[in-house]
């Protein structure tokens, strides 16, 4: 075929020029023996004189475009060519007629049934005995399919280049938002040792300064969101419910000059969830939408199901999917904009106005669920999200959580605790012993000798310089089997119970944690343990 490809125009240079010069002239067997090979090529050979009266129409046209020969030959056939043209096909029958060669690498095409295609096109000019121009042979090979798959493939190595890229972005990320925590877990906890010393103008700072570890401390759950390294409580909720809920409040947030509307779908609609997250995102998207608009206009939010079978532009197994769809009418955004949406502190807007996390934790949040967000945008027509996440068909929605409650304190039990952060390590030992514990604060280097006599727990941090936290953990529980266990991190739970083996009865309290938090996860680790 590709033999017949790249020779059909010459080919029809002779075939052409039999149906030209009439019957009476002569031919080689050879020659009758490559025109039935034309003939029967799977691409489609098509020849005309230079008014566009087809001469030639083998059998490769009649199966790509669906016209039989008997139907086109002797016509001046333009039904293939896109409406409007005329005017090309004019030009190009003048170029071939001065001798010219004509090669298209893609264009389009239309059969009979109005579906359109698009086909690769050599032509080139006939030539009779004494070396006149006198039609015009063309090969046209569908590459429909070609262009589909090198477009399908495109989009492949761009989503895989922008999944690493993001991916990159995530572990830098949640290294930074680690020694972030370390700090603010100091920042927080000393402010609130001093509020009870201090007063004045001197409480009003220590305030601030509390405030704004607060604010640091939300932007590095945004972070860890992005890196999909925040553990999360998650539950069945529906997807209608948390739209409403959101939208009244959102409602009164966005202005006057931005309309919300809100169209949850008629049925139910659960997903495994975090219920908090959910409130989230909405809040990303409709505040991002609103600021899309400057003049004003509208934000829709729906809900729905879809479902994905086979093989899907979608990265995600087949099955049935929640969907959340956010549209507004705003700006919209260039490609360039699109393709960097989701990377943390790319932002378009004003330094004064965001922080460049949401979008990136919308992402977070959404791929730490299962699911899948994209965009699509126009510049100047509006932006449309749309969110899939897991169906949780035939579970029952659940009702929240409760918050984390201090426990009474201890009562004289012996904790060990190994963290290499000194003002970490001075900060818990604190906490413990202004509460009831008595403490012995080691380095994870002389675990090997500590005495562990009357010792009820231990807590040290997951990511020590040396030895990994479980791993000094096992070394002294194989010398004491009833000694209790707490880790500390800035990591994820999930990762760090993946990473280190950690089983799920071992609690972690993640960074930065205050004293209540601290005390309550304590309280737990010691708490008597129930045989059924």
């Amino acid at each position: 075929m590709a033999v017949l490809a790249a020779t059909g125009a010459g080919l029809l240079g002779w075939f052409s020029g039999r149906r030209l010069r009439g019957p009476a002239h002569i031919y080689t067997q050879d020659r009758e023996l490559l025109a039935a090979m034309a003939d029967q090529s799977a691409d489609a050979i098509i020849a005309c004189t230079l008014d566009g009266t087809v001469t030639v129409w083998n059998k490769g046209a009649e199966r790509l475009y669906g016209w039989s020969a008997e139907e086109v030959l002797g016509t001046p056939f333009r039904g293939i060519l896109p409406p409007g043209a005329d005017p090309t096909l004019e030009q190009a029958l003048a170029v071939l007629a001065t001798g010219g060669h004509i090669h298209l690498e893609e264009t389009l095409r239309i059969r009979r049934d109005g579906s359109s295609l698009l086909v690769s096109v050599t032509v080139s000019p006939i030539r009779d005995q004494h070396g006149t121009v006198v039609a015009a042979a063309a090969t046209e090979r569908d590459i429909t399919e070609k262009r589909r798959f090198q477009a399908e493939e495109r989009r492949a190595v761009e989503r895989s280049a922008r999944a690493a890229r993001l991916e990159s972005l995530g572990q830098l990320a949640g290294g930074v938002a680690h020694d972030f925590n370390n700090l603010l877990a100091i920042i927080l906890n000393y402010a609130d040792f001093l509020a009870d010393e201090v007063t004045g103008d001197g409480a009003a700072d220590l305030s601030r300064i509390r405030d704004a570890a607060d604010r640091a401390r939300v932007l590095t759950e945004q972070l860890l969101l992005f890196a999909k390294r925040e553990p999360t409580q998650v539950e069945v909720v529906d997807l209608n419910e948390a739209v409403k809920r959101s939208g009244e409040l959102l409602t009164r947030t966005i202005g006057a000059d931005v309309r919300l509307v809100c169209r949850p779908c008629g049925a139910a609609v659960p997903v495994y969830a975090n219920r908090g997250r959910l409130d989230q995102i909405l809040l990303n998207l409709v505040i991002n939408a609103r600021d899309a608009m400057p003049d004003g206009g509208v934000v829709v939010v729906e809900t729905g199901l879809t479902e994905i079978r086979g093989v899907s532009a979608v990265p995600l197994p087949p099955g049935r999917y929640a969907r959340l769809t956010v549209s507004d009418t705003g700006t919209g955004m260039s490609a360039e904009v699109r393709d960097r949406l989701f990377e943390p502190f790319f932002t378009t807007k004003p330094a004064d106005r965001g922080t460049g996390l949401g979008l990136s934790t919308v992402y977070g949040i959404v791929g730490d669920a299962g699911g899948h967000i994209s965009v699509d945008s126009v510049p100047g027509v509006g932006t449309t999200f749309r969110i899939l996440l897991p169906y949780a068909a035939g579970r029952a929605v659940g009702t929240g959580h409760r918050p984390v409650q201090a426990g009474p304190g201890g009562d004289g039990q012996r904790v060990l605790v190994i963290e290499d952060e000194d003002y970490v390590r001075d900060l818990v030992v604190r906490i413990l012993q202004e509460n009831g514990y008595r403490t012995t604060a080691i380095s994870e280097d002389a675990a090997a000798g500590v005495d562990l006599t009357d010792v009820a727990l231990l807590i040290t941090d997951v990511v020590l310089p040396g030895r990994s936290g479980p791993a000094v953990a096992a070394q002294l529980t194989a010398r004491c089997p009833g000694l209790r266990v707490l880790f500390m991190s800035g990591y994820s739970d999930a990762e760090l119970r993946r990473r280190y083996d950690i089983p799920p009865a071992t609690r972690i309290v993640q960074k930065p944690f205050t004293a209540v938090e601290l005390l309550a996860t304590v309280g737990e680790a010691l708490a008597p343990v129930h045989q059924p």
